[in-house]
């Protein structure tokens, strides 16, 4: 094939590239390296030739590429980085074909990013990987991502997604590692991450280590201090929730109706009546009257101060009541003494269509059980079983005692059968009920199966086992108890060394029960009476006569303590005795 014919089918294929390249440019471009490779391999092209082919190639529009859309969770696993910038949908900037430069086009496409841009995206990809895996609940991926991160280039907003996540999980190791790495860092730990890792320490139990920290950063946020005071009320630490509580006035911090509520609590367990009051009018030139919150707190406060009247004008003038509003009446008259007047207001309350909770069922049982209403606590029973609460521990151990209470033992230990799980408040419920009606072997017994089942028995536990021990008389069961007591270090309680004693007195052993006596640290009057008592009942009258002498010299005796050394002076005709005793 000659020159001529060459350059002639060169022409035609070229014509035919460009028409095609209007509409299928992509195919165009290989359609034309194809058509190069097939000239190359029988001639060698002629300059002006292949400088029009090349034209056509840099004129012809750049493939576009479309990248599928992947979710948030998926990104990390199918993304992919290059420290070059990506094609886009964008058209390329205007392009003169004859600049001597023909590969001008492709620049802004293979272009390194600058320094300090690849270096911002590398931090936001660390800060990003380790978000989302705070995002999936993962802790230790992302410690560990932590632990693998440039410690210059992890954002504070990081350090709270992991602290955040510590907190929810409660998982106090967790969070102590992140604060480590914070520390090694070197980073200035300011009011947010400072306030971050408060959170993460109270919510995980460690309250002195989140303490010394928000003294550190103590500042205006109300959300810290409640966090404090409830923190330390939970604890049983109320006086130092108080103290808080005037730092935080002290400091000018505006407080809210969660402060108020805690500290009403914080009154309400100490018993500060002036306190308490003063807060009752604080809150009211607050604005905070209306809060049902704070108004369920302030009958809670006066019931407990067994200000029983003023609770119940509070409970009437609130227009809104929710469920706590009634259980807090209800539970407060129950506490009182005025079971009869919880269950009326029980009544009233199922009467309006109000929805019961658990904590309803556990006070009218308890209303239950003091009044003696059985067919009521049977009621009760049905209504829970409906509402599947049958299966909650703290409904099953109430109940148990409200059939014991009730006389009705083989209702108790039906209940108690059908518990999946059995807490030391469960055996300690059955023991009772066991020795209420006499039956003193079943609760020792039922103490031993405790012991078996790795059940430890707390003070109630041992104090009600020694009682069924003194009502059977059983001394070396008793003696067996005690045996315990000394094993589990118990031997400072008062009130177990009080039914040590009358155990002891009551099985005729005062030779043990004056040994306990003297090696009590502290004596109250009941182990005096206890004493005393004991020596007249077991015909000792000189040893009552004599310890009563001691008695008088530490502090005044009451009238439980006349009665039991009145038979003392009688045994022995001691008339002018017993004149001195009464005068």
């Amino acid at each position: 094939m000659g020159m001529p014919q060459l350059e002639l089918l060169a022409q035609r294929n070229t014509r035919g590239i460009e028409n095609n390249s209007r509409n299928h440019p992509f195919q165009a471009n290989f359609e034309t390296l194809n058509m190069q490779r097939g000239l190359d391999s029988q001639l060698e092209l002629s300059r002006p030739l292949l400088l029009q082919m090349m034209i056509l190639m840099a004129t012809a529009p750049p493939p576009k590429f479309s990248l599928p859309l992947i979710d948030k969770k998926s990104r990390g696993k199918h993304s992919f980085q290059s420290k070059y910038v990506f094609f886009s949908n964008k058209p390329y900037p205007k392009f003169d074909p004859l600049t001597p430069n023909l590969h001008f086009s492709y620049d802004t496409v293979l272009t390194p990013a600058s320094p300090a841009q690849a270096k911002e995206k590398k931090i936001t990809d660390w800060n990003t990987k380790i978000y989302e895996v705070c995002e999936m609940g993962n802790i230790h991926k992302a410690i560990e991502l932590l632990y693998m991160s440039p410690k210059t280039e992890i954002e504070s907003r990081t350090y709270c997604s992991i602290l955040q996540l510590s907190a929810e999980l409660k998982s106090l190791q967790d969070g102590k590692k992140v604060h480590s790495f914070i520390c090694s860092s070197g980073i200035s730990i300011d009011s947010i991450l400072g306030s971050k890792l408060v959170f993460m320490y109270v919510t995980c139990g460690d309250l002195r280590e989140g303490r010394l920290i928000f003294d550190k950063i103590r500042n205006e946020k109300v959300f810290l201090w409640n966090l404090l005071m409830n923190g330390y009320a939970k604890i049983g630490d109320f006086k130092e929730s108080v103290y808080l509580f005037r730092e935080m006035l002290d400091f000018g911090v505006e407080v809210n109706s969660h402060t108020v509520s805690c500290i009403l609590k914080c009154f309400a367990a100490l018993g500060s009546v002036k306190e308490g009051k003063w807060v009752h009018g604080f809150l009211l030139k607050l604005g905070f009257g209306s809060y049902n919150a704070v108004i369920n707190s302030l009958i809670a406060f006066y019931l407990k101060i067994r200000r029983v009247d003023v609770a119940r004008k509070l409970f009437d003038e609130l227009s809104d009541r929710d469920v706590i509003s009634w259980n807090s009446m209800i539970s407060g008259y129950v506490a009182n003494g005025f079971s009869e007047k919880g269950v009326e207001l029980f009544k009233k309350m199922l009467f309006l269509g109000v929805d019961v909770d658990l904590a309803t069922m556990v006070s009218i049982l308890q209303a239950c059980a003091n009044c003696g209403d059985v067919s009521l606590g049977r009621a009760v029973h049905g209504s829970g079983v409906k509402a599947n609460l049958h299966w909650k521990t703290t409904f099953c151990n109430t109940l148990l005692d409200m059939y014991a209470k009730c006389g009705v033992l083989d209702g108790a230990i039906r209940v108690f059968d059908l518990m999946g799980v059995r807490t030391v408040v469960t055996w300690t419920s059955l023991i009772a009920a066991y020795a209420r009606e006499g039956l003193s072997d079943e609760a020792i017994r039922s103490f031993h199966e405790m012991d078996r089942e790795g059940v430890s028995p707390d003070i109630f536990t041992i104090t009600t086992v020694l009682h069924a021990c003194a009502c059977n008389g059983s001394l070396e069961n008793g003696k067996d108890v005690h045996n315990f007591i000394r094993e589990n270090d118990m031997r400072s309680n008062i009130f177990v060394c009080n039914a040590l004693m009358d155990m002891y007195a009551k099985c005729g052993s005062m030779e043990d029960a004056n040994s306990v006596f003297l090696e009590m640290p502290v004596k109250d009057i009941i182990s005096w009476n206890t004493m005393i008592g004991g020596y007249s009942k077991n015909s000792l009258p000189n040893e009552a006569l004599s310890l009563f002498g001691d008695m008088v010299l530490e502090m005044k005796p009451d009238g439980t303590t006349l009665a039991c050394i009145l038979p003392a002076c009688a045994s022995l005709a001691s008339l002018d005795r017993g004149k001195e005793q009464i005068t």
